[in-house]
């Protein structure tokens, strides 16, 4: 039956418990030396156990809490370690959500063979009206203990009835075939923030009432140690929310002065182009006073000559001089990413050498010669025409954004409005 609210001792009970946990055997690595040990603070040794251990190494469960550091798992693992198996076979832990209802955080068992049943008691989920002995247990601050006078090995069909809440639940808990159970609030700060249920089957003899007082002076502890994690989480969690929203911010601040700048320049490419300018100074005027916002380490223009055959150099920066007087004057189906851009009048980005050597193989001698490793080349179309291509190189590999890639393609644009206006002028002269 219920039992009354009372002071915690930290006790034990029946089953042995004790406020300390047992660190199972490392698991390899390397291992200090009795010098080094020496050395360490307690602090440090505590944390040295926990990570490497020996059967029957102990420290007491108030070290270990610390030694969690405001780790959530690593706290409930504490927490288990101190119950499961030496003192219950089976323990749960639920915390109340942001809603107040609560939420099972944590099943342990002894038994590996009970994996499904630990797997379906984690999976049932509490309704804000339950009356299980953890929501009764956090509603009113006061532990519950269940287990029978009588000499029976199993708590009796009414009990269960007592303890559960539908008969999804009543099945898993016959399953377990518990002999007591107990129920202790988790208490922090004066305010319920969970419960620890325990629960004993044949293994071990049922919970006296000096196991429920060792539970609750368990959950001392425990509670505070799981409300400092989930505080912790929690104002990491808003911090960090809060650093990638500045993140944001600034990242939107500055794709705004980056766009404001794509636009002055766009404002002075038209401008400089209105005037009267020969192909090659319509070129070296895009790539100087627009295409430079970029920052590319090579730019080259070329237009097509009458015929179709050949690509006429209009401007070039960054190329080496052998290379220049080579290409002036370029077939159209030369190996060079500005003649495949004119070829298939369709922009090519290539982010990293990889790419460039995957896709257009030919091309490589080419750029290692000039040196870049990210590469952008469009084609110059005006009415429906091709009337020459652009490329720019880069220093490093590089993934030009969307932002970026529609201010070349509009420079693109304007220098082959300003190439036919350039032909049209020389038609009418």
């Amino acid at each position: 039956m219920p039992s009354r609210p009372h002071k915690p001792a930290l006790r034990e009970g029946t089953g042995r418990g004790g406020g300390v946990v047992n660190v199972p055997a490392a698991q390899g690595g390397s291992v200090p030396t009795p010098a080094e040990r020496a050395n360490l603070s307690q602090a440090e040794r505590a944390a040295l156990a926990l990570a490497e251990g020996r059967p029957g190494q102990e420290i007491s469960l108030e070290q270990a809490f610390l030694v969690a550091a405001l780790d959530f798992r690593q706290t409930l693992r504490v927490l288990v370690a101190a119950v499961v198996p030496r003192f219950a076979d089976w323990c749960f832990v639920d915390l109340l959500d942001g809603d107040g209802i609560p939420r099972r955080v944590e099943v342990a068992h002894a038994d590996p063979a009970k994996a499904s049943l630990a797997q379906e008691m984690r999976s049932i989920s509490f309704g804000p009206g339950w009356a299980t002995p953890a929501a009764q247990a956090i509603r009113d601050h006061a532990p519950r203990l269940f287990r029978e006078l009588s000499n029976q090995r199993e708590l009796s069909n009414e009990l269960m009835l007592w303890a559960t809440h539908d008969e999804r639940h009543l099945g898993v808990l016959r399953a377990i075939h518990p002999n007591s159970l107990l129920a202790v609030p988790l208490i922090a700060r004066d305010r319920a923030i969970g419960a620890l249920t325990l629960i004993r089957s044949t293994t071990l003899p049922p919970f006296a009432e000096g196991d429920l007082a060792f539970a609750e002076a368990v959950g001392v502890p425990a509670a505070l140690a799981l409300d400092n994690a989930r505080w912790f989480q929690a104002e990491k969690a808003a911090r960090n929310a809060a650093e990638e929203q500045a993140d944001r911010e600034r990242h939107g601040r500055i794709e705004a002065e980056r766009e404001a700048l794509h636009l002055r320049r766009l404002e002075s490419v038209a401008s400089s182009l209105s005037s009267i300018l020969p192909p090659h100074g319509i070129a070296r005027v895009a790539v100087e006073n627009g295409l430079s916002a970029l920052q590319p380490s090579s730019a080259t223009v070329v237009s097509v000559t009458p015929g179709g055959d050949y690509l006429e150099l209009l401007h070039q920066e960054g190329w080496p001089d052998d290379l220049v007087l080579e290409q002036r004057r370029m077939r159209s189906d030369a190996p060079a990413l500005v003649a495949e851009a004119w070829r298939i009048q369709t922009a090519i980005w290539l982010s990293r050498p990889e790419a460039l050597a995957q896709t257009y193989p030919n091309a490589v001698e080419h750029a290692r010669r000039v040196g870049d490793q990210a590469w952008a080349a469009v084609p110059l179309r005006v009415d429906g025409r091709t009337v020459g291509a652009l490329e720019l190189g880069f220093p490093h590999p590089r993934e030009l954004d969307a932002g970026e890639r529609r201010f070349l393609l509009a420079v693109a644009q304007q220098i082959a409005q300003a190439l036919e206006r350039a032909r049209l002028r020389g038609q009418v002269s």
